[in-house]
């Protein structure tokens, strides 16, 4: 791996909020351990099936250890948008109740997560230091749905013409469609957990075939070799 590779796997892990060097350190740890044990088998079998399946099993590991600062990149982005919605119907019952945007948007920071709360924080010094649609397009760019991008500028023209009626009937538009697609987002993530679930006895099944069927290649090879 490139030492440029490197910096940029680095920078993932902490972004991730992971220790690089521990993961390394794991990942290091459970090849060696992989190879030594394969050196063995081969030593004691004199077979290559079986060491190659562990050498393939290890690709397979660190392909997973590869992806992992990905994939808690993505979960939370997921939980972001879902964190969104949730405390952004806060929002939405404060300015309807004649709450000034900018005070709503402090109220909103109580109910967010420490994250959301963070970036909330900036997005008001951002406003205090910026008049524009700008500070709202760069808190929206904190998350994948487009959906928020126009919500933020709805709120931006709420704010900037001062919660004007039809701004506000826009941003409730606008809302309720990202909440709708929220909804329809998570039912097909709890389909899908579920589906994974399912998938587990079928995976483990298939697994232990694979390691029955090395197991048999090498008994045969060795009873063919004693013959």
């Amino acid at each position: 791996m490139s030492l440029k590779r490197k910096s940029k796997m680095t920078e993932r892990f902490l972004e991730a909020g992971l220790n690089p060097k521990k993961e390394y350190l794991s990942l290091i740890v459970v090849d060696l351990v992989l190879v030594v044990f394969a050196i063995l088998l081969y030593w004691y079998q004199r077979q290559i099936v079986g060491p190659i399946s562990i050498l393939l099993l290890m690709g397979g590991i660190d392909y997973l250890f590869l992806n992992k600062p990905k994939r808690i990149l993505e979960k939370k982005k997921v939980s972001m948008e879902s964190e969104f919605v949730h405390v952004f119907s806060y929002f939405s019952i404060f300015v309807k109740n004649g709450r000034p945007v900018y005070n709503a948007l402090e109220d909103c920071i109580r109910y967010s997560s420490l994250e959301l709360g963070e970036c909330l924080k900036r997005l008001l010094e951002d406003i205090d230091k910026d008049k524009t649609v700008a500070p709202y397009l760069t808190f929206s760019e904190q998350f994948k749905n487009l959906e928020i991008k126009q919500v933020m500028i709805s709120i931006y023209k709420m704010s900037f013409e001062g919660g004007g009626e039809s701004y506000l009937r826009q941003f409730e538009t606008l809302f309720e469609n990202l909440s709708s697609i929220e909804r329809e987002n998570r039912l097909e993530r709890e389909k899908s957990r579920f589906g994974n679930y399912n998938f587990l006895p079928l995976f483990a099944s298939a697994l232990s075939m694979g390691i029955i069927a090395v197991a048999v290649v090498i008994l045969m090879e060795g009873y063919a070799s004693v013959l």
